[in-house]
């Protein structure tokens, strides 16, 4: 395959490392210190994608991807990206829907565990790391399929 080095890869693997360090530690904070239950639920789910994501750009990076996935399963693992990226563009929809229409006021320290735009900010980042999955896999399945070859064809 292609060289899996330089900058993009690097700039790559280091956000998704962010990602997934800012995800669980907000679920943990916004869950249990906060008791923003859904806005750590949100934080939660986007350290899943911002794992996976991290999870296919390591396997790429160290020519492992074509050991542990198939293009068939690159092809599920964008499906899993598509409904993420939907279920957060959902909910930002619905957190900026409600948020706006009670009139609330900007995030501050006295409204953090009812406030509805740390959700839709939690949100959005899943729909980012939704998007990223999806992009990514999509990327490397076509890298994949230039040069997969089955043993039984």
């Amino acid at each position: 395959m292609a060289r899996r080095g330089g900058c993009c890869m690097y700039f790559n693997i280091i956000t998704a490392i962010i990602g997934v360090a800012a995800g669980f530690s907000a679920f943990a904070v916004f869950f249990f210190q906060f008791e923003n239950r859904q806005a750590g639920m949100w934080a939660f789910v986007s350290g899943v994608f911002a794992s996976t994501t991290l999870f296919i750009h390591i396997l790429y990076k160290r020519h492992a991807l074509e050991l542990w996935y198939t293009p068939e399963n690159l092809q599920q693992i964008r499906t899993l990206g598509l409904m993420g990226l939907l279920a957060g563009l959902a909910g930002v929809a619905t957190y900026i829907g409600i948020a706006s229409s009670k009139q609330e006021d900007f995030p501050s320290m006295k409204n953090i565990s009812s406030n509805h735009y740390f959700m839709a900010i939690w949100a959005f980042l899943t729909l980012k790391w939704g998007a990223s999955l999806f992009g990514f896999s999509h990327f490397y399945r076509r890298k994949l399929l230039e040069e997969y070859h089955p043993l039984l064809a």
